[in-house]
């Protein structure tokens, strides 16, 4: 009984809630930057529609909530009073797993429907004979950042900051 129990639970949409965060976006043609940061130097400049796309594409993708990958996750959520806020967790079991944890934040909101400020990502992987840990924070409503550390080899590169926001903020 336990088992159909948690099989009828669902995680929070991930990727459907940053397609539609990337709709929103887009039907009101807000204007994007993009900014790098490399040893505490940031460059600056206008992103793309399709830069944004694809770097949200590393919230989507790939989605704990397939029922291949479920099964390796577990869900906790923690109630703060003084802020008022929830936080949802979302924990690999196995160390091998691109996504090792996901954190929802939700301000609730009794009156209207209760409202996600964020969502924060840990990934770790490798590409070759690069390995990859990556912190990724969508701030609803305002930009995605995508914190990169590489190690090749046993060295590890300077961490790079991806910051495109869309808020008019920087």
């Amino acid at each position: 009984m336990e088992d159909s129990l948690k099989q009828i639970s669902a995680f929070f949409p991930v990727p459907e809630y940053i397609g539609g965060q990337l709709k929103l976006i887009d039907s009101m043609q807000l204007p994007l930057t993009f900014t790098t940061t490399i040893n505490k130097v940031a460059t600056s400049r206008m992103a793309t529609a399709e830069e944004l796309v694809a770097y949200a594409k590393s919230f989507q993708q790939p989605d704990i909530s397939d029922r291949n990958l479920k099964r390796y996750y577990t869900e906790t959520s923690i109630a703060d009073q003084a802020s008022p806020s929830v936080t949802l967790i979302y924990a690999a079991t196995r160390p091998d797993l691109k996504v090792q944890k996901i954190n929802v934040f939700v301000k609730p909101d009794p009156v209207e429907n209760d409202k996600v400020t964020g969502i924060y990502i840990e990934k770790i992987f490798k590409l070759k004979d690069t390995l990859f840990n990556q912190q990724l924070y969508w701030k609803s409503g305002r930009n995605l950042q995508i914190n990169t550390e590489k190690k090749i080899k046993g060295i590890t590169l300077p961490v790079e900051q991806v910051k495109i926001s869309w808020d008019g903020s920087d």
